[in-house]
């Protein structure tokens, strides 16, 4: 993906349809990227931390399977994103070596 055009939209695989629903619109300012995907991080570590903290024992595989998957989920989504920032950020400094 690094050496390609990107398109405008991007799909994220979620798993969830046979054709993609989820878009990353790589044309975004990489500030707004950055921080979309920080939000899902940081999500997922204070979930983390919250289970990290609590005893397990009695919890459910319900319910383990559930918070499982909302961080399976954000960490796919997150990236994703940041694949995004690296493509358009190697393709940048590809410009500046160019242009040397």
């Amino acid at each position: 993906m690094f050496d390609q055009v990107m398109p405008r939209y991007l799909p994220i695989d979620t798993y969830d349809a046979e054709t993609p629903v989820l878009f990353i619109n790589t044309h975004k300012e990489l500030s707004d990227m950055a921080a979309c995907a920080m939000h899902r991080f940081t999500v997922v570590r204070d979930l983390t931390d919250t289970l990290s903290s609590l005893n397990l024992n009695g919890i459910s595989d319900c319910d383990l399977t559930r918070v499982t998957r909302a961080v399976h989920l954000l960490m796919r989504e997150g990236c994703a994103i940041l694949d995004v920032i690296q493509a358009r950020a190697l393709q940048r400094e590809e410009g500046f070596k160019t242009a040397v």
